[in-house]
């Protein structure tokens, strides 16, 4: 068989067999040069590892959580796909992400994540699989590289959403990332400084797992408060 076709058919069958609502994720991430030289970009693996690990130990915020990252730098990449926690989970520890390039391409990171995001809400409805509003976060710690029309078309994109009720963004930015960041979220764009980061993923690994044990009490998926400064 096609490792692509074999692989459709394996995430497919996945979906179909993993019932539990679903907690969609996606982290779009700055993997520009910037990032490892401040150290921020280690940091960040570190609270992604931590997040990926504490998730996995709780059966039910395993089952539940959905989780894309994708980075953006001198070129757009999905680091780990919507499908498997498990799978997802072993292509993070295996491979961390590096930092590297001159460009911070935030909106093509931005559109990557949301094309990302749609494709997958496509794929549950297809087995009649129930998922909260998704959540976008990006983290970054400058200001965008790419034309402002660029940015403003991607902004667009992301607003519409927010007021459908389709999407929710946490924005999370160091030194320079407000001033991109601010276009994406209708709160405030936090501060995230060197030790806030693994206390922010924290953050999201006990929102996940509060999430998977109370579907029925919590119809919306909440990011607690904390995290970022």
């Amino acid at each position: 068989m096609d490792k692509t076709i074999e692989s459709l058919y394996i995430s497919h069958e996945e979906l179909s067999r993993n019932r539990t609502k679903r907690i969609l994720l996606c982290f779009c991430v700055d993997a520009s040069a910037s990032m490892a030289v401040s150290g921020m970009m280690e940091k960040v693996n570190q609270g992604i590892e931590s997040f990926f690990r504490r998730t996995r130990s709780e059966l039910l915020a395993r089952d539940a959580a959905d989780i894309c990252i994708v980075t953006f730098g001198d070129r757009v990449e999905v680091v780990c796909d919507f499908g498997s926690f498990d799978d997802a989970c072993e292509q993070v520890l295996r491979n961390p992400i590096r930092a590297t390039g001159s460009l911070t391409r935030l909106a093509a990171g931005v559109n990557c994540a949301l094309d990302r995001l749609e494709n997958h809400q496509r794929e549950l409805a297809q087995v009649g699989n129930n998922a909260y509003v998704p959540w976008l976060i990006i983290l970054s710690d400058g200001v965008s590289t790419e034309p402002e029309e660029e940015v403003r078309k991607a902004s667009e994109r992301v607003f519409a959403l927010l007021r459908a009720n389709r999407l929710r963004t946490r924005c999370l930015s160091t030194d320079d990332g407000y001033e991109s960041l601010r276009h994406f979220t209708v709160g405030k764009v936090d501060r995230l400084e060197e030790l806030s980061v693994t206390d922010f993923f924290d953050v999201v690994s006990r929102s996940v797992s509060l999430a998977s044990k109370h579907t029925i009490e919590r119809p919306d998926f909440e990011l607690e408060e904390g995290g970022g400064r």
